[in-house]
């Protein structure tokens, strides 16, 4: 059996990541309080797991993983309240609010694409670091990069 996480372990290990996933799943809902509440909620799952990585590398990509898979989900959630608020019509981005606005079009990619957008330029992860937390091969990662692209140049064109 592995023996459960103390106090200053956890409270270490909650310091050196909560920014950078508060960073991840805030790239994904852009809401401060719903990017809050996935931290904890990934926060809780890492406490019940109760596993020993075989390194901190390891740890850490379990860890983004699982904040994209919480991200993804709310993000989903929202999603779909949003078109029932709306009687099934999206809303229309002008593109006088396009920094604002290009979080709303990459949460609207395939989540393919939406994960390496987000892990690349909003996080800032290499490449190869992608790949390692997607498992990828790192010329997916490239592929997925440019495809997303091109798909956010279309959409912006559009609006």
């Amino acid at each position: 059996m592995i023996p459960k996480m103390s106090e200053e372990e956890f409270s270490k290990k909650y310091n050196l990541y909560s920014q950078l996933l508060f960073n991840i799943s805030y790239g994904y809902t852009h809401n401060k309080e719903d990017a809050e509440d996935i931290l904890q909620e990934v926060f809780m799952k890492y406490l019940k797991l109760n596993h020993t990585f075989p390194n901190e590398q390891e740890e850490k990509y379990w860890l983004i993983r699982v904040t994209i898979n919480a991200s993804i989900s709310l993000t989903r959630k929202a999603y779909r309240r949003k078109v029932l608020l709306e009687d099934g019509k999206l809303y229309n981005i002008s593109p006088s609010q396009k920094e604002d606005n290009l979080i709303d079009l990459v949460i609207t990619l395939p989540e393919k694409y939406k994960k390496v957008i987000i892990l690349y330029y909003y996080d800032q992860f290499s490449v190869k670091e992608i790949a390692k937390i997607l498992r990828i091969t790192e010329s997916a990662v490239m592929k997925r990069l440019e495809r997303g692209r091109k798909i956010l140049r279309n959409l912006v064109e559009e609006n």
